[in-house]
Parts: structure tokens; sequence; C-alpha cells
């Protein structure tokens, strides 16, 4: 039996690469570079549980992979994410509190960039 702990960088590269798929349908899974394919998959997989990607099974006849797509959640969630100064921050905070959970990464991520709009004088409420 395999076990795995998530891995929250490689869950930022995959809705990255996902996302930069150049057509509007599902895609099927990326490869990426330092994961082996059952490692993506896994990953895929929490990130269709938590909302973030859908999975639409593959329409090619028997034996064709799923594909994936980003849902609303997904986007937003990676627009909170993308950037990578308040990745490491984000991260930094992860590890400090020991917090990985979709929630915590994305408040506090969201939290970042609420603090920049306000250094911006635009006016936020939370």
């Amino acid at each position: 039996m395999l076990f795995m702990k998530r891995d929250p960088d490689l869950l930022r590269e995959l809705l990255l690469a996902i996302e930069a798929t150049e057509c509007c349908d599902p895609t099927p899974l990326p490869e990426l570079a330092d994961s082996s394919f059952p490692v993506v998959v896994f990953h895929a997989g929490l990130l269709v549980e938590a909302d973030l990607l859908r999975r639409v099974p593959g329409d090619d006849g028997p034996g064709t992979f799923d594909r994936y797509a980003l849902t609303w959640k997904g986007h937003d969630y990676l627009e909170t994410i993308r950037d990578p100064v308040h990745w490491r921050i984000v991260r930094k905070a992860g590890e400090r509190t020991g917090g990985w959970s979709a929630a915590t990464i994305g408040l506090i991520a969201r939290s970042l960039v609420l603090a920049k709009a306000q250094a911006l004088g635009l006016p936020v409420h939370p």
C-alpha cells in the first residue's frame, strides 16, 4: 500500500499547470518534472476533493484517462497563491504554524492580498 503526504508546492504547481493549458476543454494531467505520475494523480485527487479541480472522464474510448479543469473555487484559490513572493510567505507561515489545510493556506494568502490592497490605499472590507 502506498502512503503519501500532501505536498503544498506540488498542489500549487499542478493548479498552475492545468490553468496554463492552451485550450478551454479539460486537460489530461500534466507531467511535472520532479514528481512521478502516481504522485501527481494522488495530488489531483486531493484537489478534486477540495473542489479546486473537477474531473471529467475521458471520452476517447476504453482506457482513456480522466481530464481535469479548474473550478470557480480553484481559480479563486489560485489567484491568492499565484504570486511567488506571496507563496514563499504562505509557505513560511504554514511551516511555523504546522497548518497546511487548503483553508489555512487560503486564509493566509487572502490576508496577504488584502494587506497589499490596503497598502495601495484601496478600501477593503474583509
